[in-house]
């Protein structure tokens, strides 16, 4: 007894120590805290005979123990950029930061693939999240390759069993949400305010998100007929409101099904990327056609998407065919489709090597550079048999692209118009074949047809509206309002310029001698924590009044930089760029279609005069402190003189 009574003692005694230490409040480590979850993944503290929450102050914090299934690291890390994460892990920061104390938004996906219901919602996370209004979390039945795209906005889930595993019935997904919504759980004492449950496919999570009253909003890309009557049915009961993208695909719903129409509206996303079609058109066309060895005059038609049957691979190759018999001596026709394979649907591929026509019909694979891809065509060919609304007919002709669409294959043609496009009956290949060379033969009208395409986009079809839109939709179906109100999002503008560095005091001796307004410059740490003098870096920064922000990759290695390299010249692009020390990070591809001027920065002689010399025409400057690489560049390479500058960096 008097041994239990000094044990008790101990205990009290290290858990005041350790918040002492550590300045965590046992009511905030409860509230990140799910102990269930705790205890059944960490059977050491399973076994230790104390409370969960002692067991994760005294050692989950400082081990970076998970407390939830779904706390993510580097959400947290992207989340809090003012933070270097130098003495503290990404845990011991989330727990500390208060974050938790944010109104939260759940976001749905039936998967993270590189396919069009994924992005649609991965775009809405990404705006809402990068507002800091919301402390964000997603629940995906399925993982993909854009996994880390949703990690790095919010707080992820991927389900035990997706809906394609033998036991991944609706039962085991009510019992596997419940468990999150425990009472232990992390959301027991401020659930999400609504969900925004993407894609019919996700109907098992958003049936038990219901289940655990959340007010759920169903965006539904899916065409009715291509389910059973039921399943729309259900849907609509279990949601406050179901959106469709089209008239099309509400038609379809009122068709097939006994839903209630009084719970939906049709309101089509946007398109997915900011200032998508700003890149150098010119410099895309040649790139493609090098790609392809293509010669320079080539026609080239376009389609992505999964080389599926929905999609109408089989079609595009016939289509093709027939369009290639048709065309004109003189006129090089080709078609191009970017997507992946379809194991189970080889039709497409194998036609084109029945055919012989491999020099004219080319199947590659996605591709994360698809702006390019799009700028580089000349005509879009939609064959789906059935696609809602595909976000690849706003990215087509945001590029200035014509479509030809088949009529009731979606609600494509609700966009295209008819000065556009042009829409031809389902399954009609003569007559897509036809208007394919009617375009090759005519420029003219490929243009003004192109013209308006672009126009149209530009006009109505942002990605804001569209995420406004649907923040009103979760207002309203909210049972209850946050505490403080319901916070303005505030959507990201395109930086003035953007300064990327490194987190070293070299590359900060190098901004500095570059001189400049700081008041007109967002300086990005590409390299986060890892840099090597990150917190002196930072506090300089803050004192002279840049705007910085801490990128942290997720590994300390170039091709995670240039990752985040990547997304920070989209969504929304910047108007200007300076590399320090960075140039490295975008491939030559990515430079030369850049519209927005671009000057580099390099201190020392890391890079060859090669590597430079193919990238002096595309840059507006190049500021280098060695002089003998000065020398060089200037001597041996056309145009050098009118671009490098000497660069005098202070000891």
């Amino acid at each position: 007894m008097i041994q239990a009574t000094l044990n008790t003692i101990l205990n009290i005694l290290r858990d005041q120590r350790t918040s002492a230490a550590t300045g965590l409040k046992k009511s905030d480590v409860s509230k990140v805290l799910d102990s269930d979850f705790y205890q059944r993944t960490n059977p050491d503290a399973a076994a230790a005979a104390v409370p969960m929450d002692q067991h994760f102050r005294r050692h989950g914090i400082s081990e970076e123990r998970k407390p939830s299934a779904f706390f993510t690291a580097d959400y947290v890390r992207n989340h809090l950029i003012d933070r270097s994460f130098r003495d503290e892990t990404a845990l011991d920061a989330y727990v500390r930061s208060g974050m938790f104390e944010k109104p939260r938004l759940l976001f749905v996906s039936h998967d993270a693939s590189r396919t069009g219901a994924p992005a649609i919602i991965l775009r809405l996370l990404d705006m809402i999240s990068k507002t800091g209004a919301f402390e964000c979390f997603t629940i995906l039945d399925a993982g993909g390759e854009r996994l880390p795209e949703f990690q790095a906005l919010s707080h992820c889930h991927v389900m035990s069993r997706s809906r394609h595993a033998p036991d991944g019935t609706e039962e085991q997904a009510i019992h596997e949400i419940r468990s999150l919504f425990g009472k232990t759980g992390i959301f027991r004492g401020n659930p999400p305010v609504c969900a925004l449950v993407n894609s019919a496919e996700s109907h098992r999570i958003g049936r038990a998100l219901a289940a655990q009253s959340v007010p759920v909003i169903s965006l539904i890309h899916e065409i009715a007929a291509y389910y059973p009557p039921a399943r729309f049915e259900e849907i609509a009961n279990y949601s406050h409101t179901v959106v469709f993208p089209s008239q099309f695909v509400s038609r379809a719903a009122e068709t097939y099904s006994e839903l209630d129409m009084k719970k939906t509206t049709v309101r089509g996303q946007g398109l997915l990327q900011d200032d998508f079609g700003s890149m150098e058109k010119s410099t895309c066309r040649r790139l493609l056609r090098e790609r392809l060895n293509l010669p320079e005059d080539a026609f080239v038609v376009l389609n992505v998407g999964t080389v599926d049957i929905r999609k109408g691979s089989d079609m595009f190759v016939d289509i093709a065919a027939l369009a290639l018999e048709m065309a004109p001596q003189g006129k090089p026709l080709h078609f191009v489709w970017h997507g992946a394979p379809d194991k189970s649907f080889t039709y497409a591929q194998d036609a084109v090597i029945a055919a012989e026509l491999e020099q004219n019909i080319h199947f590659l694979p996605s591709t994360p550079d698809i702006e390019q891809v799009f700028l580089g065509g000349d005509l879009f060919l939609l064959t789906a048999r059935a696609d809602p609304f595909p976000c690849v007919i706003h990215e087509a002709m945001a590029c200035g692209l014509p479509v030809i669409a088949f009529r009731n294959g979606g609600g494509a043609p609700e966009l295209i118009g008819d000065d556009a496009g042009t829409i031809v009956d389902m399954g009609d290949l003569a007559a897509a074949a036809r208007a394919v060379d009617t375009y090759l033969i005519n420029p003219a009208l490929t243009v003004d047809q192109g013209t308006a395409a672009k126009q149209k986009i530009a006009a109505n079809w942002d990605y804001a509206s569209y995420c406004m839109d649907v923040y009103g939709l979760i207002k309203s179906a909210a049972k209850r309002q946050p505490v403080a109100g319901w916070p303005e999002l505030q959507f990201q503008t395109a930086p003035e310029h953007l300064i990327v560095m490194n987190g070293c005091r070299e590359d900060l001796r190098a901004l500095m001698a570059l001189g400049g307004p700081p008041e007109q410059c967002d300086v990005v740490l590409i390299d986060g924590r890892f840099g090597a003098d990150v917190d002196e870096v930072l506090a300089e920064l803050n004192a002279k009044n840049f705007r910085v922000k801490l990128c942290q990759p997720p590994e300390d290695t170039r091709d995670a930089r240039a990752l985040f390299l990547r997304d920070l010249l989209a969504n929304p692009r910047p108007k200007r760029l300076t590399m320090i020390n960075t140039l490295e990070l975008l491939s030559l591809t990515q430079l030369t279609p850049l519209t927005i001027p671009k000057q580099a920065v390099l201190t020392g002689n890391s890079l060859s005069t090669t590597y430079l010399g193919k990238r002096i025409g595309h840059l507006e400057a190049l500021h280098l402190s060695d002089p003998d690489l000065q020398a060089a560049l200037t001597t041996h390479t056309h145009g050098a003189r009118d671009v490098v500058r000497p660069l005098q960096v202070s000891p």
